[in-house]
């Protein structure tokens, strides 16, 4: 088991005391993973703003002062956090071809669920990287990045069209989804 294998695994096994999708209708699950999808987006953000608007008024100091050290940051967090974001994004359709082979809508969606929170506890920590980078050397690379990090995210948001196409649902699991129908039992 490599290094990250193992903290991922380690990581799911915080994860098993997170709430979890029980006996809730498809509404409650994507309130749920919309929840934690913009929980994760909302509080580095808003440390985010706070240190680019202290940059904008000139205001804020970096806490790093030599060079050397601060471009030794600015490449290694951004490669890093690059690399993670690549290796999140392969765990999330590895984690999608195995949802996709469970039997019953509920079981596709609790281990959805699961991974979909993996990815975002990785990207939330991705932005606290970025974050910190910025307070350490008020570099304008970790605004670039954190940006781009934002971007790239929008594009996968949790939206119940998308847990169709994710999972290749078809047929009635389809309309529960998109209807917010009740799961079968």
């Amino acid at each position: 088991m490599t290094h990250v294998q193992y903290n991922f695994h380690k990581l799911g096994l915080v994860l098993r005391s997170f709430p979890t999708m029980n006996r809730e209708s498809p509404e409650t699950y994507h309130q749920k993973l919309s929840l934690y999808f913009h929980g994760m987006i909302a509080v580095p953000l808003a440390f985010f703003v706070y240190l680019f608007l202290e940059m904008r008024h000139n205001e804020l100091i970096p806490i790093l002062q030599d060079l050397v050290l601060v471009q030794v940051l600015n490449y290694s967090i951004t490669i890093v956090a690059s690399v993670t974001v690549i290796y999140v994004y392969r765990h999330f359709k590895k984690g999608v071809f195995a949802a996709r082979e469970l039997k019953g809508l509920r079981n596709k969606m609790k281990y959805y669920f699961r991974v979909s929170l993996h990815v975002y506890l990785y990207i939330g920590a991705i932005f606290a990287t970025l974050v910190l980078g910025l307070r350490l050397t008020t570099s304008a690379i970790f605004i670039v990045d954190y940006v781009l990090l934002l971007f790239l995210l929008s594009l996968h948001r949790p939206t119940p069209t998308k847990y169709v196409r994710d999972l290749m649902l078809k047929g009635q699991e389809k309309d529960i989804i998109v209807s917010k129908g009740e799961f079968e039992s």
